[in-house]
C-alpha cells in the first residue's frame, strides 16, 4: 500500500468508528433524514476501502496460495476482519516479486 491507500484506510476506519459512537450518543442521528445521507457516505467509503484492501491481498505475494484465498474470503464476508489484516499485512512492505509498473 501506498501512503494514500495508507491514510484513506486510517479515515475510512475511524469514519466508520465515529459513526457508530454517534449512533449511540445522539438518538437523532437515527431519524431517516440525517441517517439516508450518512449511511450512503458511508457505503461510499467502504467500497473505496474494499478496492484498496482487496487490490492489496491480489497484489501480495503469500507463501500459500491458500491464505490469499482466506483473506480475501474474510474481508468480503467480515468487515471487521479488515481490523486484523491491515496491521498484519497492508500496512508492511510486499517482499517478494515486483508489481507490474514497479520501477525497481
Amino acid at each position: 500500500m501506498n501512503i494514500f491507500e495508507k491514510i484513506y484506510a486510517l479515515l475510512a476506519i475511524l469514519f466508520a468508528a465515529g459513526l457508530l459512537i454517534c449512533l449511540v450518543y445522539f438518538p437523532q442521528i437515527r431519524l431517516p433524514r440525517y441517517l439516508m445521507p450518512i449511511s450512503l457516505l458511508g457505503f461510499l467509503i467502504n467500497v473505496g476501502l474494499m478496492f484498496i484492501v482487496l487490490r492489496d491481498i491480489f497484489s501480495r505475494p503469500f507463501g500459500d496460495q491458500g491464505k490469499k484465498y482466506i483473506w480475501m474470503a474474510l474481508v468480503l464476508f467480515f468487515w471487521p476482519s479488515i481490523l486484523v489484516y491491515l496491521p498484519r499485512h497492508g500496512f508492511r512492505p510486499r517482499i517478494g516479486r515486483p508489481l507490474p509498473g514497479d520501477l525497481h
